[in-house]
């Protein structure tokens, strides 16, 4: 029965592994660059794919950004002005 069970984690730890998980991150936008597609809040870098529009935002715009991170990319599904 313990093996049986040990193997169901294992088995279930594998499969997870390779889950993005969904984040949240709110603050004032600290850095922006256009070309790469990135925004950056406090210490954490998100990068925005072409279907994510970045238009109307500035370098200290209070935003939340909606994340999933794979590997060591944040890869950005929406971003919304936030008011001060």
């Amino acid at each position: 029965m313990n093996k049986v069970f040990a193997a169901l984690v294992g088995a279930t730890m594998v499969l997870s592994a390779g889950v993005a998980a969904a984040a949240d991150i709110k603050g004032d936008i600290k850095a922006m660059n256009m070309e790469a597609r990135t925004v950056t809040i406090g210490t954490t870098t998100v990068t925005f794919p072409q279907n994510v529009s970045l238009s109307g935002y500035i370098v200290g715009t209070t935003v939340i950004i909606t994340y999933t991170t794979a590997g060591n990319v944040n890869t950005a599904t929406a971003i919304a002005k936030v008011a001060k």
